[in-house]
C-alpha cells in the first residue's frame, strides 16, 4: 500500500545551551536528513525574522549535559520546516525529535489547505 504525503509544519526550538550557528545548523542538518530518511521531502526552512533567537512567554528548565539539577532558560532558537511527509511515519519523526538533546520543543502541525469558497469565484465576462 503506498504512502499518503501531507504537508507540515515542523517547529521547533534549539536549546539556548547549544545554540552557537555551527550547532544550530547542524541541528538543523540532522533534522532536514531524518524528514529526508523516512520518505518526506523538505520544502522550506524558516529561520529569519520573525523567527530565530527568541524569548519565551514562560521560563522553561532544562538539564545541562553533566549537570545533576536543570538549569532555568528563557530564550530559543526557533527554525520553521515546512515539508512533505507520510502520514505513517509522523510518529517515528516525533520519536527522534524527543530524544534529541538539542531540542527543547516541538510542533508538527497538518498545513491548512487553502480552498476558494464558491461565492467568491466571479463568473467570466460576457
Amino acid at each position: 500500500m503506498r504512502d499518503r504525503k501531507r504537508d507540515y509544519e515542523l517547529l521547533f526550538i534549539v536549546s539556548p545551551l547549544r545554540s552557537s550557528d555551527d550547532e544550530v545548523n547542524a541541528t538543523i542538518e540532522k533534522v532536514t536528513q531524518m524528514i529526508e530518511t523516512i520518505g518526506g521531502n523538505v520544502n522550506g526552512i524558516h529561520q529569519t525574522s520573525p523567527w530565530g533567537r527568541r524569548k519565551f512567554a514562560y521560563p522553561m528548565r532544562e538539564y545541562a549535559e553533566g549537570e545533576s539539577s536543570r538549569r532555568i532558560v528563557t530564550e530559543g532558537y526557533y527554525v520553521l520546516v515546512d515539508c512533505a511527509l507520510p502520514t505513517t511515519q509522523i510518529s517515528e519523526l516525533e520519536r527522534v525529535l524527543k530524544l534529541s538533546g538539542m531540542i527543547l520543543r516541538y510542533m508538527v502541525t497538518l498545513k491548512a489547505t487553502q480552498s476558494v469558497p464558491v461565492a467568491a469565484v466571479e463568473p467570466a465576462a460576457e
